[in-house]
C-alpha cells in the first residue's frame, strides 16, 4: 500500500508555541514573497533555482539540495564538521527570523520528555576532497548538502536567510551559494529500503556524555519506534495512528562489506562527544505516518547534528 505526501498546510505552524510569533509585524515583510509558499494544495516535483531566487513563484518541498561553491582556492574543512554545517543552518534561519531559529534552537519540538529539533542534513557531498590530519581538503570547489524538515516554515525562512547573502560560513570557509534544488519527495509504502546519506545512531541509555551506542546487534525496532512515534506527537500534537515499525539493516550489504573488510560504522566526534552511527542500506516496515517522518526529520538520534538522513532506493 501507498500514500501521498502530506497537505503542506497540514504542516505549516505544527505547535502552538511557534504560532503567532512566526508571523509577527515585525517579520512580516521580510516574509511576504513567502506568505503563499506551503497554502498550495499539492507540491511541484523537483525544480532547480539560480540567483536571484524568485522565492514568490516557489512551492516547497520538505527537502532542498544545495549545490556550493567555495571562494577560496585552496579550502579545507574540520573532519568533524557537522557541528560547523548546524551553525550555519542556524545562521541562515536568523537571518530570516532570529525568533525563530532562536524557537528550534532553545525550544524545539516537545513529546513524552524529550525535545526535537525536526530537521536534518547530509554528508557533505564532494568530487575530490583529501583527507589530511583533522581537515578535509577539498581539490574540487563544488560540494552539496542536503537539509530536510517536515515544518514547511523552517523550509521557508532557511532559503529565505540563504537568498539574502548568497553565501554561506562553514567554520571558516566561504562558499557561494550557486544553486538549490527541491527534491521531490517520495511515494511512501509500508514497506521501504533507505540509504543512509549520514550516519544513524541510537542510544541505550539517555547519557548525553557517556552514551552507549546500538551495534549492529542489537534490536532497533523498538528503539526506532519510540524514537519516531514520539517525533509524531511533538509535530502534530497527537499520537500516529498506526505505530507498528520494524527496522532491519541489510544484511547482504553487511555480508559484502565485511568480507572486503570495509568498516560500516562512523565515530563522529561532535564538540568533545564522541557519536558512532551506521551508514549503510537499511529496511523499515510498518506505520507510512513513522516512515515519513523519519525521512523528513531524521531517523534515530541527533538529526540536527547531521545523522538519520536517508534517501529512498
Amino acid at each position: 500500500m501507498k500514500t501521498q505526501s502530506r497537505n503542506p498546510e497540514n504542516c505549516r505552524l505544527p505547535i502552538s508555541d511557534l504560532g503567532s510569533e512566526l508571523r509577527s509585524k515585525t517579520e512580516a515583510q521580510s516574509t511576504a514573497s513567502l506568505k503563499n509558499l506551503t497554502s498550495a494544495p499539492a507540491r511541484r516535483y523537483m525544480r532547480r533555482y539560480s540567483w536571484p531566487l524568485r522565492l514568490a513563484e516557489a512551492e516547497l518541498e520538505m527537502r532542498i539540495k544545495l549545490t556550493l561553491k567555495a571562494v577560496a582556492n585552496r579550502t579545507d574543512l574540520p573532519l568533524n564538521y557537522q557541528h560547523a554545517v548546524a551553525s550555519m543552518i542556524y545562521n541562515r534561519l536568523a537571518a530570516s527570523s532570529s525568533n525563530f531559529a532562536a524557537k528550534i534552537h532553545d525550544v524545539g519540538f516537545r513529546a513524552n520528555g524529550r525535545t526535537f529539533k525536526l530537521f536534518t542534513f547530509s554528508r557533505l557531498q564532494t568530487r575530490k576532497s583529501r583527507v589530511l590530519g583533522d581537515r578535509l581538503s577539498l581539490d574540487d570547489h563544488e560540494v552539496w548538502l542536503q537539509i530536510s524538515s517536515p515544518v514547511a516554515v523552517f523550509i521557508e525562512h532557511l532559503i529565505t536567510g540563504l537568498s539574502k547573502a548568497g553565501e554561506v560560513r562553514i567554520e571558516n570557509a566561504q562558499f557561494q551559494v550557486t544553486r538549490i534544488e527541491e527534491l521531490t519527495p517520495p511515494t511512501f509504502y509500508d514497506q521501504m529500503k533507505f540509504q543512509a546519506l549520514s550516519p544513524i545512531t541510537e542510544t541505550t541509555n539517555g547519557n548525553r556524555e557517556h552514551p552507549t551506542f546500538l551495534t549492529l546487534a542489537d534490536d532497533w525496532s523498538q528503539v526506532m519506534k519510540r524514537n519516531l512515534s514520539d517525533k509524531y506527537q511533538a509535530l502534530f500534537g497527537r499520537p500516529p495512528s498506526d505505530a507498528s515499525l520494524k527496522w532491519t539493516w541489510d544484511q547482504n550489504y553487511v555480508r559484502k562489506r565485511e568480507a572486503a573488510g570495509w568498516r560500516l560504522s562512523v565515530l563522529a566526534d561532535i564538540r568533545g562527544i564522541k557519536v558512532r552511527g551506521w551508514l549503510m542500506p537499511f529496511m523499515v516496515e510498518g506505520s507510512r505516518e513513522l516512515i515519513e517522518i523519519g525521512y523528513e526529520s531524521g531517523f534515530g538520534a541527533r538529526n540536527s547534528m547531521g545523522f538519520g538522513m536517508a534517501e529512498a532506493n
